[in-house]
């Protein structure tokens, strides 16, 4: 072996220990992290730690009482409400319902040929203006 690779060698075995020695020290320091979190949860789940649903907070602002009649009141205006838009959503579809009947009608030409009244002069005028 030259002394190019004997340096090379010696290079890499001193990081191959760098890199062995900051594995043991971050492997130390996590388990000291964990035994410390561990540590922590045991001594909160020892405390007994009162939860904010258990104090009375006092309102800023008072909340006024609202009366029952008023209350009745607005139930009636929403069940008013409620049977306004019912009402108008049927007058919706029957709107479109005559809508498209009209357009039906519109597009019939054999209707619009029965609904002319028949006479025998009227007949005898179609007759010509074919011939012409």
């Amino acid at each position: 072996m030259d002394a190019n690779d004997i340096e090379l060698e010696s290079k890499c075995e001193n990081l191959m220990n760098i890199v062995v020695e900051s594995r043991k020290r971050f492997g130390r320091a996590c388990i000291d992290y964990d035994q410390k979190t561990l540590l922590m949860e045991h001594k909160l789940l020892n405390l007994q730690v009162e939860t904010a649903s258990n104090y009375r907070f006092k309102p800023k602002n008072t909340i006024p009482s609202i009366d029952e009649d008023s209350c009745k009141d607005l139930d009636d205006l929403f069940v008013e409400i409620a049977e306004k838009q019912k009402r108008i959503e049927n007058l919706r579809k029957k709107l479109k319902n005559t809508h498209e009947v009209v357009m039906q009608l519109e597009a019939d030409a054999v209707g619009r040929k029965l609904r002319a009244p028949l006479t025998a002069d009227r007949m005898l005028a179609q007759a010509k203006s074919k011939k012409f």
